[in-house]
């Protein structure tokens, strides 16, 4: 028993940091009138290979023409500073990014298509390596919330 107590203090906060899985949680989910559903994080870099910016106009056309077709009941875009690893040029590469948040059921039969048409779609027309992806289930609502 001692044994045991001893290794689950020196292994918890090694967890501290983890993400809950849904399937862990679907209680709290039910409790809070949530829908199961995942979170889909877009990571689009904004400099072309020539070294040129994607201005606002030509994202604002790229969100105008691929995303909002796909996801119009919402997402969020978010502005931030990227970092990769240019394998090419073996060289660390800093940019100007932008990350599209999509909240959707994790039903939606659409979902694959409508990101590999996204992400070929950006690469395509801005001639970028990669649009990074990254998919987590869980639980969420955007529904009214009484106030009381």
């Amino acid at each position: 028993m001692k044994k045991t107590l001893l290794l689950l203090t020196l292994i918890a906060p090694l967890l501290g940091g983890c993400i809950v899985p849904v399937s862990v949680t679907p209680n709290l989910c039910r409790e809070i009138q949530t829908r199961d559903g995942v979170q889909i994080r877009l990571m689009f870099g904004l400099t072309r290979p020539d070294g040129s910016i994607i201005d606002g106009d030509d994202w604002q056309n790229f969100v105008d023409s691929e995303i909002t077709p796909r996801f119009p009941a919402g997402f969020t875009v978010i502005d931030a500073q990227g970092q990769w690893y240019d394998a090419a040029g073996h060289r660390i590469i800093r940019e100007a990014s932008r990350i599209v948040w999509i909240v959707a059921p994790s039903s939606d039969r659409n979902l694959q298509p409508y990101l590999k048409a996204i992400r070929q779609a950006y690469q395509k027309r801005f001639s970028q390596q990669a649009v990074g992806l990254a998919i987590q289930s869980g639980c969420s609502s955007f529904e009214n919330v009484p106030v009381e």
